[in-house]
This record gives structure tokens, C-alpha cells and sequence, in this order.
């Protein structure tokens, strides 16, 4: 099963390279953080691959902890999430005309790889590292697992542009229609008064390497009193809109607490990329040079002092911050450009090195990887016995 996960995972990242960079040469960089001259999104450079990718994953079996939960769902016509309006009209209206599960999830992935793709139309020259980071840095896994929020998410990456225009109400309309496929999203709306202006709120390396030892700090502190904070903890979740973790939280909080601290070379791996981009942002924001770069910096920012700052896995406290946690991946795909752009030939060594890095990381990951990991790609019709008990 693992080879036949790395070998279409494999060939899929690799027609979506191929598409990303073409669809990357037939449009113009400039230094300011623009599309000079482009051509229409609506290509079949840019179409197929965000097509063949949602038949791929709607045909997927097993992919992430909660698919089994949405499949069942979708089968007995059973809600899964928390009274989300829109989400709920779009499983009904699937159901309603009985279309087959794998046509139901491989919208869903449509729908995710559009929007996220399309929040970066004008940016194209990232398309080959955004697909790039996005298989290797094992965003789709996420998007695969935690559907309901990744939808949101997606359609929330979209929507900043209306924050980097200063267009309130139409941000505001997205952050409904997220919010309408996760309730978390609704905290979302608070960011537009904080980013609108596209201050740059980290200027001071010094000073930002301060709070993430801080963050590593607080970490430790949540770590020790977390059991004691369980009952706090389920109000929160339950408020937001938890999904399949609501029946687990008590014994989840308390597996976390007692294993924050199991990590690997990977994770370390990140956190050395992460320093070195933080050390790199006065280079990035003046590469870069937009209002648009700098609110990127400063949700990517967000998201690693509030990765770090809750214990390692803990899936239920970092729920409402999970939509930051994507730029990390979007900051690998510019950072990666800033250093294939440099003069300096050392930087492209160090591009070299990322790519390689990344590439061993995800097929160790796959190859140590077991039947219970939900990481392997399997097809839907592999398992058509188990589908059958539904």
C-alpha cells in the first residue's frame, strides 16, 4: 500500500508541476508583487490540474482520520458538523439526487484547490512551490482530514484580497460564506481592522524570535495544566464547531498532555526553516515589496506563535487557529521563489537543499507510515467490502 500511496502521489504532484509551471512562464513577474501582463485563470493549464486532482481524492479511500466519519454521514444522510447552513444544503443537495460519494468528495476537493489557487491568480510565478509545498508539507492531508474547516479556510484565503482592497462588506460576505461551512470562521471577521492597513507588525527580527521562545515557553506551562483545564476546554470546542473529536475530548486532552512532547526530525527540521525565514523577512518584505506580502508575513507569523505555544498534536486547542497554519506552506512557496530570484548562487544551493529535504521527509513519512495512519492513498473501490457495511 505505501508504494502504490508514493506512486500516485507521486504522479500527481508531478502533472501538477508541469501544468503550475507553464501556467507560471505564460505570465510576468514583476518586482512589486504583480502580474504584469497574464493571461485568463481559466485555462486548461490551470483547470486540469485542480480537476484531476479533485478525481484523484474523490476516489480516495480511508485518507485522514475523519473520512470515514464524513463517508458515513453522506451514506445515512446523517449531519457530521454543527448546523453549518451551507454545508449542510451542499451534502443535502447530493444526496437528494443520489450521486455517488466519490462525486460528493471530489467536489468538495474542487472546491478547496480552486479557491486556493485562485486567491493566488495574480501571483502565478508561486504556482509550481505552492503545489509543490502543498504535497510535501502535508497541507492536502489536512484538507483531506479536517473537511468542513479546510473548505472555510480556502474560501478565507480567498477573501483576504478584499482586505488588502479595503473592502470591508465583501469580506465580510466571505467570511459568511466560510462561516457557513465552519463555525470557527466567524472569528475571521476580526482580522480586517488589524490587516487593512497592511502595517507591518513585525519589523524587529530580535524581537520576533523573542516570542517564539516565548511561545515554546507557554507550551511547556499548557502541557502540565492541561488536564485541569478539560471542562473549559469542552465549552470552547463545543462553541466552535468541533466535528469528530467532540466524543474524545476528555481522553484526547489528557493522551496529549501525557505525550506533548514526542516529536521527530521533522518537526525540529520546520522549526530551524521557520527561524530562517523569520531571519530572512526583511529581505522577503522588501523582495516582495506589497501591502498584500505583508499581511501574508503577518498570518504566517500568527500562526507559528500559536502552533508552538500549545502542545505538539493538540488538535482540539488549535482548532480556530488552524486557518493560520497554512502559511507556512504559502511562506515556503515565497520564500523558495525569493531564493531561486537571488543573485547570491549560494541561495539556490539552499532551494536545492530545501526541495530535497522536503521530498526525503514526505516518502519517509509514507514508507513508515501503517494501516492505521489514514495517510496511504487507497481507492474507494479497494475497499468496496468495508463500504458495503455502511
Amino acid at each position: 500500500m505505501a508504494f502504490q500511496s508514493i506512486l500516485i502521489y507521486t504522479i500527481l504532484m508531478g502533472i501538477m508541476l508541469l501544468c503550475a509551471y507553464i501556467t507560471a512562464i505564460k505570465n510576468y513577474f514583476h518586482t512589486g508583487y504583480s502580474v504584469i501582463k497574464g493571461r485568463s485563470f481559466l485555462r486548461v493549464e490551470t483547470l486540469f490540474p485542480i480537476i484531476l486532482f479533485a478525481i484523484i481524492f474523490g476516489m480516495r479511500y480511508d485518507v485522514g482520520f475523519d473520512y470515514v466519519g464524513y463517508l458515513y454521514g453522506y451514506i445515512k444522510h446523517i449531519d457530521v458538523g454543527k448546523g453549518e447552513i451551507l454545508f449542510n444544503a451542499f451534502t443535502h443537495l447530493f444526496q437528494d439526487y443520489d450521486f455517488h460519494f466519490i462525486i460528493y468528495f471530489g467536489t468538495i476537493a474542487f472546491i478547496q484547490v480552486f479557491f486556493f489557487f485562485y486567491a493566488f491568480k495574480k501571483e502565478r510565478f508561486l504556482f509550481p512551490l505552492l503545489v509543490f509545498f502543498l504535497f510535501m508539507n502535508d497541507d492536502f492531508m489536512f484538507w483531506m482530514n479536517v473537511i468542513r474547516q479546510s473548505l472555510a479556510m480556502c474560501i478565507w484565503i480567498f477573501s483576504l484580497k478584499y482586505i488588502e482592497q479595503r473592502q470591508f462588506w465583501k469580506y465580510l460576505m466571505w467570511c459568511l460564506v466560510a462561516y457557513g461551512f465552519h463555525n470557527s470562521a466567524i472569528t475571521l471577521i476580526i482580522l480586517y481592522p488589524i490587516l487593512r492597513n497592511g502595517k507591518d507588525y513585525f519589523k524587529n527580527i530580535s524581537i520576533q524570535l523573542i516570542i517564539l521562545c516565548g511561545a515554546f515557553v507557554i507550551q511547556q506551562i499548557f502541557a502540565r495544566i492541561l488536564p485541569s483545564l478539560i471542562p473549559t476546554v469542552e465549552h470552547y470546542v463545543s462553541f466552535l464547531g468541533s466535528d469528530q473529536y467532540e466524543g474524545y475530548i476528555r481522553r484526547g486532552l489528557e493522551v496529549e498532555a501525557g505525550t506533548s512532547n514526542g516529536t521527530g526530525l521533522a518537526y525540529f527540521f520546520k522549526i530551524a526553516l521557520n527561524v530562517v525565514i523569520v531571519c530572512f523577512s526583511k529581505h522577503l518584505k522588501n523582495f516582495y515589496k506589497s501591502k498584500r506580502f505583508r499581511i501574508i508575513y503577518s498570518l504566517f507569523f500568527i500562526g507559528l506563535v500559536t502552533l508552538y505555544m500549545f502542545p505538539v498534536g493538540s488538535i482540539v486547542l488549535t482548532r480556530p487557529f488552524r486557518y493560520f497554519y497554512v502559511f507556512q506552506m504559502i511562506m515556503y512557496a515565497h520564500f523558495g521563489y525569493f531564493l531561486f530570484k537571488a543573485k547570491n548562487v549560494r541561495y539556490k544551493y539552499i532551494l536545492a537543499g530545501l526541495i530535497v529535504a522536503f521530498l526525503g521527509i514526505f516518502y519517509l513519512h509514507q514508507i513508515t507510515a501503517d494501516n492505521d495512519s489514514h495517510l496511504w492513498f487507497q481507492f474507494y473501490f479497494q475497499q468496496n467490502g468495508a463500504i458495503a457495511k455502511y
